[in-house]
């Protein structure tokens, strides 16, 4: 994740968003911890019996100073950043691997 924090802080962009989704069995404080403050966030989970509910990620990322929406489907997350974000804005997709397993079109 710190490498992940550092390639998107060294490309450029105005605006960044980040379609996030992690699962329920592993710590992600430390995770949250190391998340940028200034981006827009859209909160969701995949669809496996692992995903951590978008509900409680977003609760737990409060405390961390990361906002944004929950719109618990990976697909319409990614679409409401896509209208949301400008043309020269940067959109993330991840957290769990299983988020980024489920957009069907980038």
């Amino acid at each position: 994740i710190k490498q992940v924090v550092h390639q998107i802080r060294s490309t450029p962009h105005e605006q960044l968003h980040i379609v996030f989704g992690a699962v329920n069995d592993k710590e992600i404080s430390d995770i949250l911890s190391l998340l940028p403050k200034e981006a827009t966030y859209y909160f969701c989970q995949a669809k496996i019996p692992r995903a951590l509910d978008a509900i409680s990620l977003a609760e737990q990322a409060k405390l961390f100073g990361l906002d944004g929406k929950v719109i618990s489907d990976v697909n319409e997350a990614y679409h409401d950043a896509l209208r949301t974000a400008k043309k020269n804005d940067m959109i993330f997709i991840g957290g769990s691997t299983f988020v980024v397993g489920e957009i069907n079109e980038l």
